[in-house]
């Protein structure tokens, strides 16, 4: 009965365990990522792509590192997190049946199915008693297996399966925070059945169709080159940047923790006069601020409105520079958990602001204080 004891004195110890004690690790997937004081605090730094960062805490959507709060929106997840947490040893005896038996209890007869394990009361030559669900029940013990000795005990970390080592079929499905016991190998005793234990990892590939979003994306851009052809300032200046169709090779897709991608989308800006040739002799500079804002809005709604799994998209915007090629000159990236609570659909400047951004002052054809007035109609 002491095995017993220990058995539900695990369990108890289980609700106060805190599993947070081993860090998991992000990786930046965009160009740069904000560090802050806290969830949506004052910016304090910036870490670059491919940086590891250790978990410390969660809250939300967010993660706290050794130097502040960033948004796990941006980042592949990686638990490091073993299969099984093992906390202490049990020490005692076990009877796993073998073949369907019956045994006698203190309400008659009772069947002891084929896979089911049981700790073991007492046992004299080929007669044992092993405690049940419905108390203690006596039996023969062939066509049994013995198990003596100190087993390795601790909580499931992962949602796993329990498969049958005759069968090769699913015993039962075992949830994340079980309690278990390694009886043997990858032998494991949980909730009274045996059998050996395979972790369910999260998967890293869901469906994903590039060309089906091509087609949405190059709409938003005929909308917004239409507009900028027909707009006042372009009338006066005889020309317009114009963000070039994309193909595939403009728009490529990353696998992130549990089925979820982050999709980068490269935007090529060209000057083209009203007669819709292209300008090459000089570098392309964007016009109109909140005009450009809004669209990359636009973009970034259509992205994540094309599936479920998308946890953030960066946009690349890239100029022609005037010696045949086009350079990068910043990028905007957008976090699934904003785009839920429509930061899409917000004023163009609240967007920006909690957008992950960096662009340079050199992209833009007029300073900041003529846009104001341009855009204001003035």
């Amino acid at each position: 009965m002491r095995l017993i004891k220990n058995i539900a004195l695990a369990t108890i110890i289980f609700g106060l365990f805190n599993t947070t004690a081993v860090a998991d690790t992000a990786t930046v997937m965009i160009d740069s990522l904000s560090v802050r004081t806290k969830p949506e605090g004052e910016i304090v730094e910036t870490i670059d792509k491919n940086s590891r960062i250790p978990v410390f805490n969660y809250y939300k959507n967010w993660i706290r590192s050794q130097n502040g709060w960033t948004d796990s929106d941006f980042t592949k997840l990686e638990e490091n997190l073993p299969d099984v947490l093992f906390t202490e040893e049990i020490k005692g005896k076990f009877i796993l049946i073998n073949k369907k038996k019956n045994g006698l209890s203190r309400t008659g007869k009772t069947v002891l199915k084929a896979g089911k394990v049981y700790p073991v009361v007492t046992l004299k030559g080929d007669v044992a008693v092993v405690q049940t669900e419905k108390g203690p029940v006596s039996f023969s013990t062939d066509f049994t297996t013995l198990l003596s000795g100190q087993f390795p005990a601790g909580i499931l970390m992962k949602n796993a399966s329990l498969i049958s080592p005759e069968t090769g079929r699913e015993i039962a499905f075992i949830k994340k925070g079980t309690f278990c016991i390694k009886l043997k190998d990858n032998f494991f005793l949980v909730n009274g059945i045996a059998g050996n234990l395979v972790p369910i990892h999260s998967s890293q590939n869901s469906y994903f169709s590039i060309s089906t979003l091509l087609n949405k994306l190059n709409m938003v851009i005929d909308t917004f080159n239409s507009a900028r052809v027909s707009s006042a300032i372009t009338e006066r200046l005889g020309y317009f940047p114009k963000v070039l169709p994309l193909t595939e090779k403009d728009v490529r897709s990353v696998s992130l923790e549990n089925g979820k991608r982050g999709i980068f989308v490269d935007l090529r800006y060209l000057f083209y006069d009203l007669d819709g040739s292209e300008i090459k002799d000089r570098k392309t500079r964007l016009i109109l601020k909140k005009g450009n804002e809004v669209f990359w809005q636009k973009l970034a709604k259509e992205v994540f409105e094309s599936s479920s799994n998308i946890k953030f998209v960066q946009l690349n915007i890239l100029r022609f520079n005037g010696n045949g090629n086009f350079t990068k000159k910043g990028f905007v990236a957008v976090g699934v958990t904003d785009y839920r609570n429509g930061i899409c659909d917000a004023p163009p400047e609240q967007f920006m602001d909690r957008t992950e951004s960096e662009l340079s002052e050199d992209l833009w054809f007029f300073a900041n204080e003529v846009y104001e007035r341009v855009e204001n109609g003035n």
